[in-house]
C-alpha cells in the first residue's frame, strides 16, 4: 500500500475531486483559454448547460488520467505524485487544458469502435506534454522505467 500525504489544493483553473482523487479543470480554465463554452450552449440552445460542461471536465479529466495509467501497474502512486509535485500540477494542467481543446475540435474519440480511431483519442500536444521531466522527479510522469 502506498502512503501519500495528500497536499493537492484547488484554485479557479483547477479543482481537486476528492472521492475520485484527480483534478478537474474548472469552466474559468475553458473561459481563460478562450472557450466560452456556458455563452456557446446559450447560442444553441442547450436545455442542461452545467451538465454539459461538467460532463466535458470529467471526460478530460478521465482521459488524461487512464492515459498516464497505461503507463505504471501502480497509479496511486502516480496519482500521489500528481497530488503532491508542485511542477507536476502544472503539467497536469496544461495537458487537461490541451486534450479539453482537442476533444471540443474532434469530438471524444475514445467512443468509437474502431480501434485506429480510437488510439487517436489523446492529443499529441497533451502526449508530449505528459512526457515532460517532472523538475523534483527527474522523469516524467510516464516514465515505465527500465
Amino acid at each position: 500500500m502506498t502512503y501519500c500525504p495528500i497536499q493537492p489544493y484547488s484554485d479557479e483553473l483547477m479543482t481537486w475531486n476528492e472521492v475520485d482523487e484527480m483534478y478537474y479543470l474548472t469552466e474559468e480554465a475553458l473561459i481563460k483559454r478562450g472557450i466560452p463554452l456556458r455563452s456557446r450552449l446559450a447560442l444553441s440552445k442547450a436545455s442542461s448547460p452545467e451538465y454539459i460542461i461538467n460532463g466535458l471536465l470529467e471526460t478530460v479529466s478521465e482521459m488524461i488520467y487512464n492515459y498516464i495509467h497505461d503507463f505504471s501497474a501502480n497509479n496511486k502512486a502516480q496519482d500521489c505524485l500528481i497530488a503532491t509535485v508542485p511542477s507536476l500540477r502544472k503539467i497536469i494542467y496544461k495537458a487537461l487544458i490541451q486534450q479539453a481543446v482537442y476533444v471540443l475540435k474532434v469530438g471524444n474519440l475514445s467512443l468509437s469502435v474502431e480501434d485506429s480511431i480510437r488510439s487517436k483519442s489523446i492529443d499529441m500536444n497533451a502526449v508530449r506534454t505528459l512526457n515532460t521531466v517532472v523538475h523534483e522527479l527527474g522523469i516524467p510522469i510516464t516514465y515505465t522505467g527500465v
